[in-house]
């Protein structure tokens, strides 16, 4: 079983509340400085280079992937009966979900569908899941936005990251708790998988059709299939050209070709939308690298470097290392670097009360476990942490 948990807040005053809900899927959006952007897309989006013409995509519509059906339309309506408010028709519409089994879907992070797809498969990705439960939740003239979440790259042993992962939730808004105060919830099928304090930002529905462009896209590259990945590509930066990650993906599909000059203007297009963007840095110094261009790509790597060290999710993964090894100053260290960078990160402050119990240092054990009671947000690791305080500080007395 995997937790969804509804995450609500309320504003006028801010305030914060909790609920979790048990259910069996989780969700993301699977979904991995001098710039010199192109002048013109043109010739990238053209795909003449990859298939010796001009590639198409007025046939691919997005009207779709956030449409219901009859079906879909007759259930929501046999759940939420009523001229009921906001937060009626949430709890009902989750909890007729949770009792029907159908936030107990198949997961399979290679499949990104429809809301239509997912509703009648009971499977599909993270994307997928989260589409389906926004298009029920409006449906129920629910206030629906889409909210990604920025995770924290994974690291390899020697510290150079190797996936960078996005994750996608549902914020409901305007919902109504009492005369003077509204609530906000986040919908969130993953929260036993992303437990940080991690930041956050609305995004548009184009946004989440980009996405699953990129995901359907990614998926034909893994398939072979390189010209629908190319239409794919094309048709999510024509919905939200913004997105770096899409010109990042496009990149790795020229790369695939070694159509390398094509892939270092992909790269550095997406490093003019987002100069951080740590796949578009790694891509484009290799890409350099295959071009001769050595100097260059250095200079990239530094910059990769330089956001890696300026990273407290990296010296944070250093930290465990170090634990984990026993090497427990070492991850003091770390911990201290990855603190300073980040204060307001509960995990942090965990794993020093982990390391400080090893160093026999309980006192200061049990400061670190106050800390990080008093940070966490979700209601499930404040009662954890809560309970870790008043075991060890029975041991203290």
């Amino acid at each position: 079983m995997e937790l969804i948990t509804v995450t609500s807040w309320m504003y006028k005053p801010m305030k914060y509340m909790y609920l979790s809900i048990l259910a069996g899927i989780w969700l993301v959006a699977c979904t991995p400085l001098v710039v010199n952007a192109p002048d013109s897309t043109d010739e990238l989006l053209s795909g003449q280079l990859l298939f010796g013409e001009l590639i198409d995509i007025s046939d691919i519509k997005s009207d779709g992937i956030l449409a219901l059906d009859d079906e879909m339309r007759d259930y929501v309506a046999s759940k939420v009966v009523g001229n009921l408010p906001a937060r009626s028709r949430l709890k009902k519409l989750i909890r007729g979900m949770i009792d029907d089994g159908l936030l107990t879907l198949d997961y399979d992070p290679n499949l990104t569908y429809t809301a239509i797809e997912t509703f009648q498969s009971r499977q599909g990705n993270c994307l997928s899941f989260s589409i389906l439960f926004a298009s029920l939740a409006r449906e129920a003239n629910l206030d629906v936005t889409f909210q990604m979440v920025d995770i924290p790259p994974s690291f390899r042993a020697d510290g150079e990251m190797i996936v960078l992962n996005n994750h996608i939730n549902v914020l409901v808004e305007g919902v109504r708790s009492d005369v003077n105060f509204f609530q906000a919830y986040v919908v969130d099928f993953n929260s036993a998988e992303y437990n940080g304090n991690y930041d956050t930002r609305k995004v548009t529905d184009n946004y989440a059709i980009a996405l699953y462009y990129s995901n359907v896209a990614i998926e034909s590259m893994q398939a072979g299939n390189s010209r629908n990945a190319f239409r794919f590509l094309k048709k999510g930066i024509e919905t939200d050209p913004a997105i770096a990650g899409l010109w990042v993906n496009l990149g790795v599909l020229y790369s695939r070709y070694e159509h390398y000059n094509m892939a270092e203007q992909a790269y550095q297009q997406a490093l003019s939308i987002q100069p951080s963007n740590k796949s578009a840095l790694v891509n484009l110094a290799s890409t350099l690298r295959y071009l001769g261009r050595e100097e260059e790509s250095e200079y990239y790597l530094k910059k990769v470097a330089y956001y890696r060290d300026h990273n407290p999710y990296y010296h944070y993964f250093r930290a465990q290392t170090a634990y984990q090894q026993n090497a427990f100053e070492d991850a003091l260290a770390d911990l201290a670097k990855a603190i300073r960078l980040k204060r307001d990160e509960h995990q942090f402050y965990y794993l020093r009360g982990l390391v400080h119990i090893k160093m026999n240092a309980d006192d200061l054990a049990a400061k670190d476990f106050r800390k990080a009671r008093d940070t966490a947000e979700k209601a499930l690791l404040i009662s954890g942490y809560t309970r870790k305080l008043q075991a060890l500080e029975s041991r203290l007395r």
